[in-house]
């Protein structure tokens, strides 16, 4: 009989191998057991008071250019107002939201029609609250996203949400109060686990 284990950083493994000599045979048997992240983190939620949606996008691996270029074209295909990026500290990663306002039916079409990743596009399927979730704190040793730019747009047609551009001028993002805004004053702010949780 052979035994042998291992233990890394975020894993433990062990192999066990045997024969069985009246039969003949040989048996290895394999096993790996996976720490999941357990950071817990800040974030803010999609969802309105009204049970609105603003958009919410979460990008990975993509150049600056090519997510501004993403952004302009959403702007001009679904009419939607100004976008606000967040650069996080990893690279090519970066955060955008739109303080217009969707049903959960309207804003996961245009999710979908977006490059953002795949498992936070998502992720609405999953999650029992039905929210979309946007961390703005550190996430262990990495820094809080960071603002980066606003896209502008020609297009001031929906509603806002005036919770969503509250909290984010706080954040010291410049917002123009222009337009349309609901009444909603209350933002569910959220402390998540990284270990069940999307929103990078």
């Amino acid at each position: 009989m052979k035994i042998e284990s291992k233990k890394g950083s975020n894993f433990s493994s062990f192999f066990v191998s045997f024969g069985l000599p009246f039969i003949k045979k040989k048996f290895n048997f394999r096993a790996a057991l996976y720490n999941s992240p357990d950071t817990w983190v800040s974030g803010y939620s999609s969802r309105t008071e009204q049970g609105k949606y603003v958009l919410f996008h979460d990008y990975d691996s993509l150049e600056l250019r090519d997510v501004l270029s993403e952004l302009k074209a959403l702007q001009k295909f679904f009419c939607l107002s100004d976008y606000f990026v967040f650069e996080l500290d990893r690279k090519n990663s970066f955060h955008a939201v739109c303080l217009d306002t969707f049903s959960l039916a309207e804003a996961y079409k245009i999710q979908k029609a977006t490059s953002s990743d795949l498992a936070f596009i998502h992720s609405i399927k999953n999650l029992r609250t039905k929210e979309w979730i946007l961390r703005f704190g550190n996430k262990g040793d990495r820094a809080a996203p960071n603002f980066k730019t606003r896209i502008a747009s020609m297009y001031d047609l929906n509603i806002k949400s005036t919770a969503h551009a509250e909290f984010l001028r706080k954040l010291n993002v410049p917002i123009k109060k222009t337009g349309k805004w609901d009444k909603c004053k209350t933002l569910s702010l959220i402390k998540y686990n990284t270990a069940n949780r999307t929103g990078d």
